[in-house]
C-alpha cells in the first residue's frame, strides 16, 4: 500500500525484538518502496537499505549491495499469535471497539453508550480503529484493555455510563485484585470524555 510514516518490524539484525521504524512507499516515487532497518534517514547512506526498486542507483545501493552478495527477498506463511484479551479476569468478554497504537484515542462519541459504527471489525492491533453497536447487548460490566492486554481493568455499567465527576468502583484491574475507587469523568459537553483510568 501507500504510506509514510512507521512500520512495525518483527525483528532484524539489529534487535530480536518487535520495533518500527520510518519507511516510505509514495506512488509518485517509482523506487519505492524503501525498506530499512532504521528510519531512512538513519539509512540511506550507511547500509541500511534493505529494498529498492525501478533499478535505482546510488549510495543507498552501493553501500551495502556490493559488500553482501546483493539483496533478496522472501515470504512466509506464519501462525500469528495474537493477544486475546477476552479470557481476562474470567473470560467471556466480546471486543467491541478498538483503536491501533498510536498517539490519537477512539474517535468514537457516543460516551460508551454503545451506539458508534465506524471501521472493520479485525483481532488485528495494528489495524485500523473500528467500533460496532453494542447498545442492545445483555451486559453489565467493562472490560477496557491494552492491545498487549498487559493493563486492564474491569468496571461495572453503571461506574462506567451516564454523568459523572468523581469516584468510580473498579472490580479488578492489573494493578489491584480487589475492588476499589478512582476518580474518573464524564462532563456533559467535554467531546473527550469519559475518561476511564486506573487510578486516579
Amino acid at each position: 500500500g501507500q504510506f509514510a510514516g512507521r512500520r512495525y518490524i518483527t525483528k532484524s539484525s539489529t534487535s530480536s525484538k518487535r520495533y518500527t521504524a520510518q519507511w516510505y512507499s509514495r506512488r509518485r516515487y517509482p523506487w519505492e518502496p524503501w525498506v530499512t532497518l532504521k528510519d531512512w534517514r538513519f539509512s540511506w547512506n550507511r547500509g541500511l537499505i534493505m529494498y529498492g526498486e525501478a533499478g535505482y542507483g546510488n549510495i543507498h545501493a552501493s553501500k551495502i549491495l556490493p559488500q553482501h552478495m546483493g539483496a533478496d527477498v522472501y515470504i512466509r506463511q506464519k501462525k500469528l499469535k495474537l493477544p486475546d484479551c477476552s479470557k481476562l479476569a474470567g473470560g467471556g468478554w466480546k471486543l467491541v471497539r478498538h483503536v491501533p497504537p498510536g498517539d490519537k484515542w477512539h474517535p468514537a462519541r457516543d460516551d460508551l453508550q454503545g451506539t458508534a459504527r465506524y471501521g472493520t471489525p479485525s483481532k488485528f492491533p495494528s489495524a485500523p480503529a473500528w467500533s460496532i453497536p453494542f447498545k442492545q447487548n445483555k451486559f453489565n460490566e467493562f472490560l477496557f484493555a491494552t492491545g498487549d492486554c498487559e493493563k486492564w481493568l474491569v468496571a461495572p455499567r453503571y461506574s462506567v455510563q451516564g454523568q459523572f465527576a468523581g469516584r468510580r468502583y473498579i472490580e479488578k484491574s492489573s494493578i489491584k485484585n480487589k475492588r476499589y475507587q478512582a476518580r474518573w469523568y464524564r462532563r456533559h459537553r467535554v467531546g473527550e470524555d469519559p475518561w476511564v483510568s486506573l487510578e486516579d
